[in-house]
Parts: C-alpha cells; structure tokens; sequence
C-alpha cells in the first residue's frame, strides 16, 4: 500500500469528524495540521473548511511548509454553502509546488443556522466511502 495521511484543520470540528472517517476507513489516525508530517506521504487527505470564502491562514501555511512533501494532495472539506475549497487550493498549489488531485469530496458543514446538523452520518459515511474508492495501492 502506498504511503498516505490524513490532517485536518479546523475552526468548528467539522473537518476533524471528516478526516477522523476518512482515517478509520483506511486504517490510519487523523491529526492535527499542527502535527505536521512525519514523513513524505504519496497521498494526503486534506480535510479542511471554507471560512468567509477564504481558506484558514493556518492551512496556507502548512501547505507552504508540507504540501511538496505530498505526492498527491486529496481535498476533504465542508463548507456551509457546500462549497468547494478546491479553487482555493488551485492557487496555492501553482504558488507553492504541490499537485492537487482532480478527485475531492465535499459536503455541507453547519455555521450558525445554515446547513444544520452537517456533516451529518451520511455525510461522514460518504466520506469514508470516498477514501477508500481513491486510496492507492500498491
């Protein structure tokens, strides 16, 4: 099997629920972004959130130090409007070098009365689905 991780970063635990579903399908711990990566990986699941149409500054930053030390990067992410951060990850990825996979999972995440109660079962459910459908092996 090929090297893979999954890292979060979060402001409203919606994206730790999406990456701890994504790692218990593949047999893998969710951390922190904070964690950093131990080790080049050939896949990282992102799971992330988008934040008043914009990307936390925490994520953008781990992405300047660890993205290159990712062979593929698979976006994970919620966001109220259900909304893709993949746009968002496009730029980043020609500013700092890291290949952004054409696959991604995105579903909807509560904030304040919109989306209630997302990332639902069924969302995580799907979610995990996704990871093990993409997970490389070797």
């Amino acid at each position: 099997m090929a090297s893979i991780a999954v890292r979060y970063c979060t402001r409203t635990g919606h994206s730790k629920q999406l990456a701890e579903s994504v790692a218990a399908a593949l047999g893998l711990e969710a951390k922190s972004i904070d964690d950093g990566l131990d080790e080049p990986v050939d896949q990282l699941y992102l799971c992330n959130g988008m934040y008043a149409s914009t990307l936390d500054r925490d994520l953008k930053d781990f992405l300047e130090r660890s993205g290159k030390d990712a062979g593929e990067i698979i976006n994970v992410c919620s966001s109220a409007s259900g909304r893709s951060t993949r746009k968002a990850l496009l730029k980043l990825a020609d500013a700092y070098g890291f290949t952004l996979s054409g696959r991604e999972f995105c579903c909807k995440g509560a904030f304040h009365f919109l989306a209630k109660g997302h990332p639902d079962e069924e969302d995580l459910r799907a979610a995990a689905n996704f990871a093990v459908l993409t997970a490389k092996r070797r």
